[in-house]
């Protein structure tokens, strides 16, 4: 595996505190069509991601 890719709504800020302390770097916000009905979805969809090449084994992850 080569990229390793999570979305979450912008709103989702435990979600996306999980992605970064997991690694993952926010890549991208977009629109996503569909989520009209659910609240936040005018802030979008965030992108986080992680390649083989940004992971380090044995790494310590900030708080």
């Amino acid at each position: 595996m080569e990229r390793v890719v999570a979305e979450t709504m912008a709103v989702n800020l435990a979600s996306r505190r999980v992605m970064e302390k997991s690694g993952l770097i926010l890549t991208r916000t977009f629109r996503r069509d569909g989520l009209e009905a659910v609240d936040g979805f005018e802030h979008g969809v965030v992108e986080y991601a992680l390649t083989r090449a940004g992971w380090a084994p044995g790494r310590v992850i900030p708080d």
